[in-house]
């Protein structure tokens, strides 16, 4: 049964789990929307924080270091990334890498539902139905203080002033200008030593904020409509009786 909440607290609940009715607003449907492999280089990963940082907390996943992952999504949460948000969710709620807080389980996912993501909206309802009354009230009382950090309003200008910063090195021309007889030989990742047309390397969806933007809403339909987020398993796995 979920519990009921008093009406002085409706108001401000209300605002708080409100998430837009639409996402990608004035995106044009873009089938092809990627990140490209090739491009996850240093480089490139240095100029995105928010890919930067989760590839590290992925990193320290995979070596068991899951309290070390969780201080690294929280560093990609700062640049407004989703992923990462509704992973530090899923550990608060699994007590993995830090202790059992589903308090603060519901508010990190209600963070990375900011976007009204179908997958992380679902998740984010189920959290809360697990919240007696007390503990929705202190999802009020937190949860500002988590916005104020990492909610989109303070994270994406965050995110956006590195990207200006890399992108005003960009090899081209003073204006910004990159040419397709550009090439860009990659010195790491799985396509280094190959060439990379300048403009593609250097293309608006990669390095612009706002079709960056709109490329992860993109991706996101196409790649994470109605899945789960999973970094593998966060409890132990027992084999099934004969």
């Amino acid at each position: 049964m979920r519990p009921t909440v008093s009406p002085a607290l409706l108001g401000p609940l209300l605002l708080l789990l409100a998430a837009p009715a639409a996402y990608g607003a004035g995106c044009a449907p873009d089938r092809g929307a990627a990140l490209r492999p090739a491009l996850m280089t240093q480089g490139f990963l240095q100029a995105h924080p928010d890919l930067h940082w989760r590839e590290l907390g992925l990193q320290s996943w995979r070596q068991g270091r899951p309290d070390h992952a969780l201080l690294r999504f929280k560093r990609a949460a700062a640049h407004a990334d989703k992923v990462s948000q509704s992973l530090v969710a899923r550990m608060y709620q699994e007590g993995v890498g830090t202790g059992a807080d589903p308090v603060l389980a519901y508010i990190w996912m209600d963070l990375a539902a900011e976007r009204g993501y179908r997958d992380l909206l679902l998740e984010r309802e189920r959290y809360w139905n697990r919240l007696d009354a007390t503990q929705q009230q202190r999802v009020l009382a937190e949860g500002p203080a988590l916005y104020a950090t990492y909610g989109d309003a303070t994270a994406k200008p965050r995110m956006e002033a590195a990207m200006r910063v890399e992108r005003s090195r960009m090899t081209g021309s003073r204006t910004g200008w990159v040419s397709s007889m550009l090439h860009v030989e990659l010195s790491d990742g799985p396509e280094a030593g190959w060439p990379t047309r300048g403009d593609d390397y250097y293309r608006d969806a990669y390095w612009n904020p706002a079709a960056y933007w709109c490329m992860q809403d993109q991706i996101w339909q196409q790649e994470h409509r109605g899945r789960r987020v999973e970094v593998g398993p966060l409890g132990p796995v027992e084999d099934p009786q004969p």
